[in-house]
């Protein structure tokens, strides 16, 4: 049987893969005291398999690392199943559209944000929040204006928390879609109206009922697929000290491409319109048979 071929962890990961990924968090309910809670609303965008740990990684950085114990396991049920269940043993619950993925004994649970040298507290205090109707849009288009590196990219500064907070991964990839900006363009490439522009767009979004997880992606998850503005195919790559995944269609998000700074940009190798699951775990499966 070629799935015996994986340990029992790689195989639950694949299944939260092909459950999870992509999907936004409907409800979440942790039985630990942990550093950080899962927001409703928030996408699964990596699932990871270490030994007997396995880590949740979603757009807004946050990380829940659970480690199995031997008796230990993550299943994935249909909500009607799940409710005939006795689920007292359960440590962590998701809920995403009609599944819920149940975290069954394991031995440790946490979370934290996932490697993000911007989010250090020795580099600075947190820029204001975009959701805020009080916040101060100006300040943020100063502090892009002014930011430090200018050779950081536009995709990197949307994430600086120091230099606005409330935009996770998803959006980050939707609003440099909306704004048909390259995703790599050097921020110091922007005036300071583009800057407002971008923040006036970011702020209204944010702050408007189509922040919510009903919204229509243009981009976000949609690997190999037509654009709906140009008919060009979406590409994904992992971008940023970070390595985070980031969507957009390179035929149409073109302004500032002259600028591009390729530093940190990792070329995404799923094949086009391959469910990105699928292709880690026979990429797994190739290399426990080649190791064994």
């Amino acid at each position: 049987m070629i799935s015996a071929i994986l340990t029992s962890t790689q195989r639950q990961a694949a299944s939260l893969r092909i459950a999870l990924i992509g999907k936004d968090i409907r409800s979440a309910t942790i039985a630990e005291d942990v550093a950080l809670g899962l927001k409703v609303g928030s996408v699964i965008e990596e699932v990871r398999a270490f030994g007997r740990e396995i880590e949740i990684v979603f757009d807004d950085g946050v990380v829940l690392r659970t480690k199995m114990s031997l008796r230990g396991s993550w299943k994935v049920f249909h909500i009607a199943d799940w409710q005939r269940k006795k689920r007292g043993a359960a440590k962590v619950l998701i809920q995403v559209e009609n599944l819920i993925a149940a975290c069954i004994d394991p031995s440790e649970v946490e979370t934290h944000h996932d490697f993000d040298p911007r989010r250090h507290p020795l580099l600075g205090r947190n820029g204001p929040d975009l959701s805020d109707p009080k916040t101060d849009l100006d300040l943020c288009v100063d502090l892009m204006v002014e930011y430090q590196d200018a050779d950081a990219t536009i995709a990197e500064v949307l994430l600086d928390q120091r230099v606005m907070r409330g935009i996770g991964n998803v959006f980050r990839c939707e609003l440099l879609w909306t704004c048909e900006l390259h995703p790599w363009a050097k921020v110091s490439s922007l005036s300071r109206d583009e800057c407002r522009e971008l923040v006036s767009i970011a702020a209204e979004i944010l702050q408007s009922r189509h922040a919510s997880h009903d919204r229509t992606l243009a981009v976000y998850g949609r690997h190999g697929k037509e654009c709906e503005r140009c008919t060009g195919q979406v590409r994904v790559t992992h971008h940023g000290e970070a390595n985070r995944v980031l969507y957009w269609c390179a035929d149409c998000q073109n302004r500032h491409a002259g600028t591009s700074s390729s530093r940190y940009v990792t070329e995404h190798d799923t094949p086009p319109g391959v469910h990105p699951a699928e292709f880690i775990y026979l990429s797994e499966l190739e290399r426990a048979r080649k190791s064994g």
